[in-house]
């Protein structure tokens, strides 16, 4: 990390050789821990060895490993579009291994060899990654964390970060005037500070996500019950049922029999529809309660749901909570425009289009405003309602959304049926 302008073709050679090799496996070690969608991995090291080469060559040694946490928060951002709470535990979780690892600093300043540096870094990320696989360590951080755990999160990593970088430029820019003793202290001191600080961190974490498994337990709890008192009036009322079809019968009334049948057929599809949603087929617990919820209230409308679901929602490469937003928009909306419809019954679909590696969840619904047009819908305060001011939004959020999104699409289309189609990629 020093100038290597001074050294020899060979030197410098074998010296972004190894500067190579030590970033590449800094960013497998979090990738690992974290485990992170490798996919951008080669752009991400090709852009942080490129850009670090080039500052190396023309920066001071404090600037440049000071500006180093800026550059990784911006990277790993832009390369692995991590969430603020994950993003900033990776980087100072990657700050306690460079800490350890810039120990090794301290011999360049007696053998004046930058190359064995490096390879001791090398070393000791090597170690860390086997103790890793070994130990089989990993940090979840789940997207539906409380917003108060967020934004406590956010504040001390913002805090610990700023710090580190005021103590990284004091330290670094008077290494060589600082007894080793006293820089092995502070190593050690900021390795213990950044421990502590993720493990409260982590402690956070698990605190809210206990909570979303109670909140989730509580629901299913709640939609077993629910399921339970079904069947059990169901078969309370069978022997009244019988009687009824017995009536028809025995008057020969077949119109009536007819009717009555296809009414038990409908209650009976309904609780075999009621336990059929449940985690083995949803397997989103944010998603499951929300889709759950939308089916109580269209049945309190008298709108059926019909649902399909053929893909694993948690491989969808969308946040759980803009997911939720968007779906919870569109079913309502769907729902609503039920109301006056003789045929009141939405269908929603969950599928893997393999052709255009892609997944799609397509709603459709009927509706009555054959007028309605659909390259207006989207904009702030369109509604075909008379009340103006309290509807028109829930679209123009979604769209709002969908612009943050950029690997989602949505197309809006009606003929029978009024289709929305979500396209996510």
């Amino acid at each position: 990390m020093l100038n290597v302008l001074k050294y020899n073709p060979l030197n410098i050679t074998l010296f972004l050789l190894l500067n190579s090799i030590n970033i590449f496996l800094e960013n497998e070690v979090i990738i690992k821990i974290f485990k992170i969608d490798e996919k951008c991995k080669l752009k991400l090291f090709l852009t942080e060895f490129i850009l670090e080469t080039i500052l190396s060559l023309f920066l001071p040694m404090p600037i440049f490993i000071s500006l180093d946490i800026v550059l990784k928060l911006c990277l790993y951002k832009i390369f692995f579009k991590l969430k603020a709470e994950k993003l900033y535990l990776a980087v100072i979780t990657s700050e306690i291994i460079k800490t350890i690892s810039e120990g090794m600093l301290l011999i360049n300043t007696f053998i004046n060899n930058l190359n064995l540096v490096y390879i001791a870094e090398i070393t000791i990320n090597l170690i860390i990654i086997l103790f890793i696989k070994h130990k089989k360590i990993e940090i979840i951080v789940k997207e539906c964390l409380d917003e108060k755990i967020k934004n406590k999160i956010t504040l001390i990593s913002l805090s610990s970060i700023v710090l580190i970088f005021i103590a990284k430029i004091k330290i670094i820019g008077d290494i060589e005037k600082i007894p080793i003793y006293l820089y092995m202290l502070f190593s050690l001191m900021q390795v213990a500070y950044l421990v502590v600080f993720i493990k409260n961190i982590l402690n956070m974490i698990n605190q809210s996500n206990t909570k979303i498994i109670i909140e989730n337990l509580e629901g299913s709890n709640q939609r077993l019950q629910e399921n339970y008192d079904s069947v059990r009036a169901f078969k309370h009322d069978f022997n009244n049922i019988m009687q009824g079809l017995g009536g028809y019968i025995i008057a020969k009334d077949f119109d009536g029999l007819n009717k009555m049948y296809k009414s038990i057929i409908n209650e009976c599809q309904e609780i075999n529809e009621k336990q059929s949603i449940n985690e083995d087929v949803i397997s989103n617990p944010a998603i499951l309660n929300l889709i759950n919820n939308k089916i109580k209230l269209a049945r309190e409308k008298s709108v059926k749901i019909k649902l399909e679901v053929y893909i694993d929602l948690n491989t969808l490469k969308v946040p759980t909570y803009d997911l939720c937003r968007i779906l919870g928009i569109l079913i309502d909306n769907a729902i609503e425009a039920c109301n006056g419809c003789e045929t009141k019954v939405i269908s929603i679909k969950f599928l893997r289009d393999k052709y255009n590696n892609r997944n799609l969840i397509i709603i459709e619904n009927p509706y009555k405003n054959y007028l309605i047009d659909v390259k207006k819908i989207y904009e702030k305060g369109f509604s075909s309602k008379k009340d103006k001011i309290s509807h028109g939004l829930g679209l123009w959020k979604v769209k709002q959304i969908l612009n943050k999104n950029k690997n989602i699409q949505i197309y809006t289309s009606r003929d029978k049926l009024f289709k929305q189609q979500l396209e996510i990629y």
